[in-house]
């Protein structure tokens, strides 16, 4: 009778420690499994979206929404040419690529590149900003005091909207084909929407 006591006494920590294994197992798999579907979620909504998922315009569109509008968003001269404003906008992009894009932007040191994210907002106001005007004008303006505003506070957040502005530009006004991601943060896109509906 003994025996069979201790006997029945063994299995109880045994079944309380399998039991007690797939308790635990459970909720760690509940918790990767709600994890995931809130991340997924979370970007659903407020991520980046495709660039695919967007009937992206090409220049002759954007040029025709400009006339449709009544809105231009370029001011060109003799020596910087629509196309010329179009080529600034994507070296500014590929730049902010090299130093942000693919996650290069947690290893950013703003103190490190002080001297040039001067020279870039100036290169944005000189170079860019001249030769906009209406929404692009705006998104033009808005990088640059990003750059301004990552230089006061040495975070690396505001270059992050600097990068996603120039980003969208690049495929809104030049179809930049290689972005698979569209973030909608600019107000040439929204201008755009607009125009194009009427």
């Amino acid at each position: 009778m003994e025996k069979a006591e201790l006997e029945r006494t063994d299995i109880k920590p045994q079944e309380r420690n399998e039991k007690s294994k797939t308790i635990i197992l459970t909720l760690i798999l509940s918790v990767f499994f709600i994890g995931g579907v809130g991340t997924w979620g979370y970007y659903a909504l407020f991520g980046a979206k495709s660039a695919s998922d967007f009937n992206l315009p090409s220049t002759e569109e954007v040029l025709e929404a400009e006339k449709k509008s009544g809105t231009p968003i370029y001011k060109p001269t003799m020596a910087v040419t629509i196309m010329e404003i179009q080529k600034r906008i994507n070296d500014m992009h590929e730049y902010w690529n090299s130093e942000l894009g693919y996650d290069q932007w947690t290893n950013y040191r703003i103190d490190a590149n002080k001297g040039e994210l001067k020279g870039i907002a100036n290169d944005i106001r000189s170079d860019i900003l001249p030769y906009v005007t209406g929404p692009l004008q705006k998104d033009i303006e808005n990088a640059a005091s990003k750059i301004d505003q990552s230089l006061e506070t040495k975070g690396v957040e505001p270059l992050k909207g600097v990068h996603r502005i120039f980003h969208d530009l690049d495929i809104t006004l030049n179809g930049y084909q290689q972005a698979s991601e569209y973030w909608e943060v600019t107000e040439t896109w929204a201008w755009f929407q607009k125009a194009a509906a009427q």
